[in-house]
């Protein structure tokens, strides 16, 4: 971040100063009191199990120069002496995104902010752009899960005046957080990945989510363009019902950057575009060329060929957590324990179906969170789906899950192919026992799940088991007691 007068803060952010204000400057902005560097300002921002004001003296202690604050604080006469400022506001979080905004106008003339958003691929798509535009030009993006009304203005406050372009992710739970974070943004280019049933506990339906899509163009800046799937017709309708500058990507030939053929070799993709050029990408999941694809249109939009472009993407790691693949002493994980909504399942499910395996296919089902009344309909749908496939091992983790588990049961699966658990921890004591060489492990679930635990105890199989046999009976050892299951191979 480049330094701000506080004085020019105090007028952006509309805050009544309660100290003195000579000519400090700030160098950074941050919300962890852990993490405070000296010179920077600490926002204590008030949460529903946490107050910032409790950390102010620890902020102040690792050297903070300024606080922004919501009531008044007591300074120390050693504080007083050199020179700390208080910043009152009536609303922290609101204060942070108008600091954030007026931060991103500063540097509106030397970067280019492309913001990302939508129900599945987001992260993945943020992190292909960034990817590819940082082999050639100097920029930012969003670190870790920043893509709310907290990390939004941090990633934007993180920007350098040598930065050239800047990847935002913007995500969301209920109505008007999108539109209110691209107004902070102010995006040159937005993205809308894909839109599926998320959230629907806030959004109510698909089209309340294809609503909340849409709200990325609030803050698009004049002359700035809105890359959409031509494959999701609700979307594409709405965009140009508003009379926006289109770009759109997909798999038809009408689309401007669409795949004319897709293929996989092992762990890669493939495709060729519509300008026929060739990319690769080490990634699993075929709905990543769709991610790809609407990577590419951003990348083209900030001047990148499509041969650049495909360049960088040859060493693309998968983001760990989203349909990342890797093989572990003879079994292969494919990790997509992050999060899940029915559309990104229903990929998840496809991937999987579509491996060859000399072992098992088997499906780690965490709940899906945050679907409201709908819940119970998609997990059963989901259930019935993996009945339909190929998986010769299902097992569920959590409440909702256990009626996908029902569903799959009523739907034919044979009880032998399908077991439940209660949380993540109790599966990962038990799941090694259950493995054998050569078996395809697909783990997903919603985030509160914690499936990463059940990733870090296949990640501890030592390998040498043979191949199981059809119907054999192994002892799940790991439990308070040992249970007897029959694990099939199909």
């Amino acid at each position: 971040m480049k330094p701000l007068l506080l004085e020019e803060v105090k007028h952006a952010i509309r805050a009544e100063a309660r100290t003195v204000l000579r000519r400090q400057m700030i160098t950074g902005v941050s919300t962890d009191s852990r993490r405070v560097r000296p010179g920077e300002m600490f926002v204590a921002l008030r949460g529903e199990r946490f107050d910032g004001h409790a950390f102010v003296e620890a902020a102040l202690g690792a050297g903070a120069s300024a606080v922004l604050v919501e009531r008044n604080v007591p300074l120390t006469a050693e504080e007083r002496q050199r020179g700390v400022a208080v910043l009152k506001v009536d609303n922290a979080l609101e204060a942070l995104g108008r600091l954030a905004r007026f931060y991103r106008r500063e540097l509106q003339h030397s970067i280019r902010v492309v913001a990302v958003t939508g129900s599945n691929g987001k992260t993945t798509t943020r992190e292909m752009i960034y990817h590819a535009m940082s082999r050639y030009r100097k920029g930012h993006r969003s670190p870790h899960n920043y893509n709310n009304a907290v990390g939004v203005p941090l990633t934007l406050l993180g920007l350098e005046p040598e930065h050239e372009f800047a990847v935002v992710e913007m995500g969301t739970s209920g109505p008007g957080e999108i539109a209110a974070l691209a107004r902070i943004a102010e995006p040159d280019i937005a993205v809308i990945t894909q839109v599926g049933p998320s959230h629907l506990e806030g959004l109510r339906d698909l089209d309340g989510v294809s609503g909340e899509k849409m709200g990325i163009v609030a803050g698009l800046r004049e002359h700035g363009v809105l890359i959409v799937g031509l494959d999701h017709q609700g979307v594409f309708d709405r965009a140009r019902a508003l009379g926006c500058h289109l770009i759109t990507f997909g798999m038809s030939e009408r689309a401007d950057v669409s795949a004319l053929r897709v293929w996989r070799e092992g762990s890669r993709l493939g495709f060729e575009t519509n300008d026929r050029c060739t990319v690769e990408l080490p990634a699993a999941g075929l709905h990543n060329v769709s991610n790809a694809l609407a990577a590419l249109a951003a990348c083209r939009r900030l001047g990148l060929t499509t041969r650049q472009f495909a360049d960088a993407l040859r060493d693309f790691q998968p983001v760990p957590g989203r349909l990342s693949a890797r093989q572990v002493n003879g079994i292969t994980i494919l990790d997509d324990s992050y999060n899940a909504n029915p559309s990104s399942m229903a990929a998840a499910l496809a991937e999987i179906a579509s491996r060859t395996a000399a072992g098992r296919r088997i499906f780690v089902c965490g709940d899906m969170c945050e679907l409201g009344a709908a819940s119970e309909q998609y997990h059963r749908d989901l259930g019935r789906a993996i009945a339909a496939a190929p998986v010769d091992l299902l097992l569920t983790v959590g409440s909702q899950a256990a009626r996908t588990a029902e569903a799959a049961l009523e739907a034919g699966m044979g009880r032998a192919r399908v077991q439940r658990c209660t949380t993540a921890k109790r599966l990962a004591r038990l799941i090694k026992a259950l493995l054998h060489d050569e078996d395809v492990i697909l783990v997903k679930g919603s985030r509160a799940m914690a499936l990463e635990e059940v990733v870090r105890a296949l990640e501890r199989y030592p390998g040498g088991r043979p191949v199981v046999a059809r119907g054999r009976a192994i002892g799940v050892v790991g439990a308070p007691r040992a249970v007897r299951v029959n694990v099939p191979t199909g």
